[in-house]
């Protein structure tokens, strides 16, 4: 009993020294490991903070390519846009032209008219040929127009002198405010355009969020350069003298019946020699409007009574009677508009025939004619003069056969850093677009249908 009581307690003592020693061993080892799981998150840390600043400065360069893109694209539309309006410009400029100087044949075409029936005026009072001559002859509607002359043209000084001014309104509307516009759009496209490229770059850089602030391509790093440029000459000044813009005028100002040739003769009935059975009295009005190659306008209108007479020298040959006569010239020597007196030869002292015989100058066949030679003579010795430049100058395409469209393509870089840039590309075109309904499909400065879009980068060779 005694024995084993004292096995006991030594059993007893040594389980109390191993369980402290065994909690002083476990202790002692959780020191050793209390900053482990530190150091893991530290580490665990830093490895997000530095994929967050990744993933941040990816998110800033792609939204500063994006800005870059966008940019681009709105500066190279931007520029196209502003050669689209210059080229509409130029053909609201050629029509404004082309309607000025179609008032001024239309003015010119009035004053010859004017002066005509002034001198139409003066011969019925003189009754040479008497008016009741000419409606029996030709039916009373022409005599009762000949004897309505009769105070026409009265102030004819002054109405003519108002048609003239208005004429030189029209002409410095065409040499000198039309023609500056044209010069200043010619001059100054290049700087338009490029001030439209600075603004868009800027607004859509410096204003958007980019890392880079400035309201200067210098503040934000930028630097553009144009790689393709099919604007450049694409419109050249040319001379209203050459055919094309002649052609075109004289086109639109025979689409006006009053501009267009005042040609009729009218015959009588019945028969007035009968040495001459196929001719009668004829009554011929001849009129035109005319443009030469040089740009001057010429009017002239005329009327004559052409009698039938006969004698045995000469036969069966045709007297004129003059009843009205007008030229106008525009030759840029001055101006004329007051009345003059007309050199008319004497037939009192020499018959017609023998007078119109010695004529060196063309046109005075007296047995066939078609012309009013003597009303012809008597209109250039009192003819009127008007001072003009001519026609001027206008917008004209370079003249490339299939030139409807001008491409323009911009190259931008943008420096983040020394060793970082950006680069972007884009590329627009100006483009002729008529309506279905549009008189031509052409391309030409006298239709403001170009337009401008975005387009394809075009693929490298």
């Amino acid at each position: 009993m005694l024995i084993s009581k004292g096995v006991a307690e030594i059993y007893e003592e040594c389980s109390r020294g191993a369980d402290e020693k065994s909690s002083d061993w476990i202790s002692q080892k959780h020191r050793y490991q209390s900053g482990q799981s530190m150091l893991i998150g530290l580490v665990i840390c830093t490895a997000a903070i530095l994929a967050w600043l990744s993933m941040l400065e990816t998110g800033k360069r792609v939204h500063d390519k994006s800005s870059m893109n966008r940019a681009t694209d709105a500066a190279a539309y931007s520029a196209a846009l502003i050669h689209a309006r210059a080229l509409n410009m130029h053909a609201y400029l050629n029509r404004a032209q082309l309607g000025h100087q179609l008032a001024m044949a239309h003015l010119i075409a009035v004053a010859t008219t004017y002066r005509f029936s002034k001198q139409m005026s003066n011969q019925a009072l003189k009754r040479n040929p008497p008016p009741s001559l000419i409606g029996a002859f030709f039916g009373p509607q022409h005599g009762v127009a000949y004897a309505a002359a009769i105070g026409a043209g009265m102030g004819s000084t002054y109405t003519l002198n108002t048609f003239r001014d208005a004429f030189l309104r029209h002409e410095h509307q065409v040499h000198h405010v039309l023609n500056q516009i044209r010069q200043a759009q010619i001059k100054e496209f290049e700087r338009d355009r490029e001030r439209a490229i600075h603004r868009m770059l800027i607004a859509n850089i410096g204003n958007s969020g980019d890392r880079k602030r400035g309201e200067s391509l210098e503040q934000l790093g930028l630097k553009f350069s144009l790689v393709i440029d099919e604007t450049k000459d694409f419109v050249n000044e040319q001379s209203a003298n050459d055919g094309l813009w002649r052609d075109f005028l004289t086109k639109v100002v025979n689409q006006y019946g009053f501009l267009t040739e005042r040609n009729n003769t009218k015959r009588n009935m019945w028969l007035v020699n009968p040495r001459c059975p196929f001719k009668r009295h004829e009554l011929r009005r001849r009129g035109r409007l005319q443009l030469d190659q040089s740009g001057q306008w010429s009017s002239e209108d005329t009327l004559s009574f052409h009698a039938l007479r006969h004698n045995k020298f000469i036969g069966c040959y045709q007297r004129e009677y003059p009843m009205g006569w007008a030229v106008l010239n525009t030759d840029g020597t001055g101006s004329v508009t007051r009345d003059q007196t007309v050199n008319a030869p004497d037939f009192s002292k020499q018959t017609f025939w023998r007078w119109a015989r010695h004529q060196s100058a063309g046109g005075w066949n007296i047995f066939s004619g078609r012309h009013n030679p003597l009303a012809n003579r008597y209109a250039q010795s009192v003819r009127l003069k008007w001072d003009s430049k001519g026609l001027g100058n206008y917008a004209q395409l370079e003249r490339e056969q299939g030139r409807r469209n001008a491409r323009l393509a911009i190259q931008v870089t943008q420096s983040i850093n020394r060793n970082d840039e950006i680069h972007s590309f884009a590329t627009a075109h100006s483009y002729f677009d008529p309506p279905k309904n549009a008189p031509t499909h052409s391309a030409s400065l006298f239709q403001p249908y170009w337009r401008a879009t975005l387009i394809p980068r075009p693929h490298s060779k």
